[in-house]
């Protein structure tokens, strides 16, 4: 077994489900064509003090360079790459993007254009990868098709080839981004494995929901009017089901766009649903919180961002609000459903505006990310409030 330890740098976008399932797509090419090198490289222009990686155990570079690469798959945040030697006996490179990895395939057909990383993000292509496997273009020795990864931690044989494909086949319907997703599965996967857990800790976990991560699980639960530190076993069918719904439809926007969707809680002061300052920001799950049953891992406590306002603690206050056509609005970028306030917000939906920047309220101190930072503020010390043009009203769906 041979680990390829590497470090997550602070970053301001998180490598999720989407990114996966993207970055397995990539790797296609190469499937079906015999590796002739593997090489692990230390990430030398990374300054932090931990971004020292060991080099590729030899025995392992031997090995793969001798295997063929025969299938590629993904199950939520984890990439598996199957390679079978020449007595057909499969080993399984996993790959973990974490919070800021990335992966690049590419041709390249003469040695001096081999370790240009033409393709890569701009930012990625003057760092070394720490991985770079070589594969054949058939019999044409000259050409290649080259995988590079970067800020990626790669495991050897940690896993076997069975265990990968049982987990793809146990998991495949409820994964976020597979072509196979089953809304019924996932309901009553949420409802049966997770039901003494909070429902951030139910969407983190991997068996549950596999390739949700905390930006698809802050602004899904907005989006379904459901506060992130309610049990699930205290949720009706219908939020469950919303919740289901929104996660899927955040989730394949990213997938196919390339990008995460608009962000109306993540990350902000102001609420991109009611133009209220009612964002609260909160670190949760994992057990930790008083709020939640015990059931959580500690990698599930992240920092939370809801809206205090649309995503009431109180069912009755969420469900009143659900079942108010009024209170709904079409998100002119997301086409996701909007609650507002009748008493505050009643002339916006009328006239088809949003709130007025001067209504917006001295930022508060505590309203800091820790990874992220703040929102913009003016010399006054008030949030910088971009208008938003609102359309259409209607009633979200069971």
């Amino acid at each position: 077994e041979a680990t390829i330890p590497t470090t997550c740098a602070t970053t301001y976008n998180m490598v999720e489900g989407p990114g996966c399932t993207r970055n397995g797509r990539k790797v296609q090419i190469a499937v079906g064509k015999a590796a002739t090198a593997a090489v692990q490289l230390a990430d030398s222009n990374d300054a932090s003090p931990s971004s020292s990686t060991s080099p590729l155990p030899h025995h392992v570079a031997q090995e793969l360079s001798e295997q063929t690469l025969t299938e590629a798959f993904t199950v939520g945040k984890e990439l598996f790459l199957v390679f079978s030697d020449t007595n057909e006996k499969d080993n399984v490179l996993r790959l973990h993007f974490g919070m800021n990895g990335s992966l690049n395939a590419r041709r390249a057909y003469t040695k001096s254009n081999q370790k240009k990383a033409s393709g890569a993000a701009p930012w990625k292509q003057n760092k070394t990868p720490c991985l770079r496997l070589y594969f054949t273009e058939g019999c044409n020795s000259s050409c290649y098709t080259i995988l590079e990864a970067w800020e990626t931690t790669v495991n050897y044989k940690t896993v076997s080839a069975d265990a990968a494909r049982d987990k793809l086949f146990r998991l495949n319907s409820r994964d976020v981004c597979s072509a196979l997703f089953n809304a019924q599965d996932a309901f009553t996967s949420l409802r049966q494995a997770g039901q003494h857990m909070s429902i951030s800790d139910a969407l983190l976990n991997q068996d549950i929901f596999p390739g949700v991560g905390n930006i698809i699980k802050i602004e899904s639960l907005h989006r379904s009017l459901v506060d992130p530190r309610k049990i699930v076993n205290t949720l009706s069918d219908q939020e469950l089901r919303r919740i289901v719904r929104h996660t899927r439809k955040f989730s394949m926007d990213w997938l196919n766009t390339g990008r995460a969707g608009t962000k109306l809680v993540y990350n902000q002061t102001v609420c991109g649903t009611c133009g209220g300052m009612t964002v609260k920001m909160q670190k949760i799950g994992g057990g930790g919180d008083r709020n939640t049953s015990g059931n959580g891992q500690a990698f599930m406590s992240r920092v939370t961002f809801w809206c205090t306002a649309c995503q009431p603690l109180s069912s009755s206050l969420a469900a009143g609000n659900a079942s108010n056509k009024e209170n709904f609005v079409q998100h002119s970028t997301m086409g996701t459903t909007q609650p507002f306030s009748n008493q505050q917000h009643s002339s916006n939906i009328n006239n088809n505006s949003a709130p007025v920047a001067s209504q917006v309220q001295p930022l508060r101190c505590n309203a800091q990310c820790p990874q992220h930072g703040t929102k913009s503020i003016n010399s006054a010390g008030h949030a910088i409030q971009t208008p938003k043009t609102l359309f259409g009203s209607f009633s979200l769906a069971n």
